[in-house]
């Protein structure tokens, strides 16, 4: 009980950012000895954590947009709630993601390999709206209740090791009025931690500093964000309003594949459906330090086989 104490609060206390001792260790010595810092592509992401792929995607955007506003489209029941629904992806829009994140995202994902020094695989795809709340000043109080976190309403980072990291692509225009994603830059994030005493996602003053980033922008526009070591956070639509995306989780692994889809067939459900702790756990989610340790060598294994080819 006291190590796990340690190692969920003093990563706030050492790192400045809200991720366990254990995967801030991890992150450190991973950017240290394994990354490829000098990606040409990937500069920004590497220091800020982000990036803004030059990416079209408004024709999938479009399809995907008009198949969930059909009254026909199926919600999954067990991951919605009255504030936010999840919707099942069919195979017709199963094809279309596929198409697009292995034709149009190719480059961006070739970049992250050789910054990785690493394989790149999906780890879950999702669709997901989530809906306007009329009276939103609770969500200002310093102390928050875990059950009236709807949508990852409360600053947090993402409780996984930096090589797994998100893509978002709008499936709307997003406006400040539609609650766009929330975030700050991996140094931001240490001021937020510092300024707001930050404890943890239920406890910290609510500011926002002069460089918070708020993800709005035009239909079919993305992000890739690391959500381990940027603080972020989902923003409340304005009541009436909602807000669409589209999902993408990757993990970058240890071992050699030929497809970001490598797991398709065997975790469909990790892939489609529910995050389910076999992808996450195997390669980006160790329950303890040994496995940390464990996990970080299996990289620098990777990483030294890959460099020397």
């Amino acid at each position: 009980m006291i190590l796990h104490k340690i190692n969920k609060n003093f990563g706030v206390k050492i790192f400045k950012n809200p991720n366990s001792l254990n995967y801030n260790l991890f992150n450190f010595f991973f950017k240290r000895n394994i990354v490829d810092s000098n990606e040409g592509l990937l500069n920004s992401y590497h220091k800020l954590g982000y990036l803004r792929p030059d990416v079209n995607s408004k024709e999938l955007a479009n399809f995907l947009s008009h198949k969930i506003r059909d009254p026909k489209a199926k919600i999954l029941e067990k991951k919605s709630n009255e504030y936010s629904s999840r919707f099942e992806i069919d195979n017709e829009m199963r094809i279309k993601i596929k198409d697009h994140l292995n034709n149009k995202f190719k480059n961006i994902i070739e970049a992250l390999k050789r910054y990785y020094r690493s394989d790149i695989a999906i780890h879950n795809i999702q669709i997901k709206r989530n809906y306007g709340i009329e009276d939103r000043s609770y969500y200002s109080k310093k102390e928050r209740k875990k059950d009236l976190e709807y949508y990852n309403m409360y600053y947090h980072c993402d409780y996984y090791t930096m090589n797994y990291f998100k893509l978002f692509i709008n499936l709307q225009d997003i406006s400040l009025d539609h609650g766009p994603l929330t975030f700050y830059s991996i140094e931001d994030t240490k001021k937020f931690v510092k300024r707001s005493n930050y404890r943890d996602r239920n406890f910290y003053t609510d500011l926002s500093l002069n460089n918070e980033i708020k993800n709005c922008g035009k239909l079919g526009d993305s992000l890739i964000l690391n959500t381990p070591q940027c603080i972020h956070k989902a923003g409340i639509p304005k009541f009436g309003n909602c807000r669409d995306v589209l999902f993408v989780n990757f993990v970058a692994i240890p071992k050699k594949i030929n497809d970001i889809f490598h797991f398709e067939k065997d975790f469909e459900d990790d892939v489609w459906g529910d995050v389910k702790i076999g992808l996450s756990k195997k390669f980006s989610k160790p329950r303890n330090i040994r496995e940390t340790i464990k996990l970080y060598r299996s990289f620098k294994k990777n990483s030294l086989s890959v460099n020397s080819n």
